[in-house]
């Protein structure tokens, strides 16, 4: 009995401590979420701080002309002021647009899109091309040559058509992203390699596959043209004795209705005879006459 008790005291001290555990652990909880909400958003306060500094930044270069290279506010092309713009929050971008869109975070949507992120574009000729994005749907940007730093719509038929996507970089950290962007565009190298590998095994099927389908309507083409020669030749053989044919009963048809030409000097004798014969008969009717 006295074990019983005692084993039934130690399970209801058990139970208390674990109600007490239970009880202090969402507090410690709750501490936790607020601790980790006002980071949170001093994070968010510091960017958007820093965001509308770089946005500041940018457009004090409105109206600026594009100057191919240029990086001053003497004159900017698009990676240019995208470089400047961004040196002035503390953030190292890669000189290229072509490197600039391959650091940060790629966004897709623009819904999701946030004032100071990088814009991407890629034309098939003119090639990638940078800007700044400010919101709204719109970007500020260095466009090209005979052109002046300005805002723009995303939403513009050239634009729109040539949209790559946002890149989103940490602009309370003051990063250097040249190594991201070299190493990136190593990767991107590589898997372009590998693509270009596989377009090429592909296309080379492709080809051998259409070689086979070419070689194989050229033979049918031959096929055809011989067949044509070889129909076209009877037909010629045909007429040649259809021709034959014809003059041999025009031949037979023209000797029907004339002498031959043995028969024609007999012919010419007998009648010579009758004229003969006919020039005595009125010589000696002449005679008797004259005897009279």
């Amino acid at each position: 009995m006295g074990k019983y008790l005692s084993f039934c005291s130690l399970l209801l001290l058990c139970v208390v401590i674990s109600g007490c555990a239970g009880r202090q652990h969402p507090a410690e909880h709750e501490k936790e979420n607020a601790v980790l909400h006002a980071e949170a958003m001093a994070l968010e306060k510091q960017r958007a701080e820093a965001a509308d500094m770089l946005l500041s930044k940018a457009r004090e270069a409105i109206g600026t002309p594009y100057v191919r290279g240029g990086t001053r506010p003497g004159g900017f092309d698009c990676s240019g002021l995208v470089l400047w713009a961004y040196k002035s929050v503390g953030v190292t971008l890669p000189r290229t647009a072509r490197e600039q869109s391959r650091v940060g975070e790629h966004i897709t949507d623009v819904s999701e899109m946030r004032p100071g992120d990088i814009v991407a574009f890629r034309h098939p000729k003119r090639g990638y091309h940078t800007g700044i994005y400010v919101g709204d749907g719109k970007f500020i940007h260095s466009p090209r040559r005979r052109k002046t730093v300005r805002i723009n719509r995303l939403s513009d038929s050239y634009f729109s058509q040539t949209f790559l996507g946002a890149r989103r970089v940490n602009l309370e950290g003051g990063e250097n992203l040249v190594a991201q962007a070299q190493s990136r565009l190593t990767d991107y190298a590589e898997e372009k390699a590998v693509r270009e590998l596989s377009r090429k095994d592909s296309s080379k099927k492709q080809s051998s596959a259409q070689a086979r389908k070419n070689r194989k309507k050229s033979e049918a083409h031959k096929r055809g043209v011989e067949k044509k020669k070889a129909v076209a030749e009877r037909r010629k053989q045909q007429r040649k004795v259809e021709k034959n044919r014809a003059g041999k009963r025009r031949a037979e048809a023209r000797k029907l209705q004339s002498p031959s030409r043995k028969q024609q000097p007999a012919a010419r004798q007998q009648k010579k005879n009758r004229s003969d014969v006919a020039q005595r008969r009125n010589t000696q009717k002449q005679r008797k006459q004259r005897a009279s």
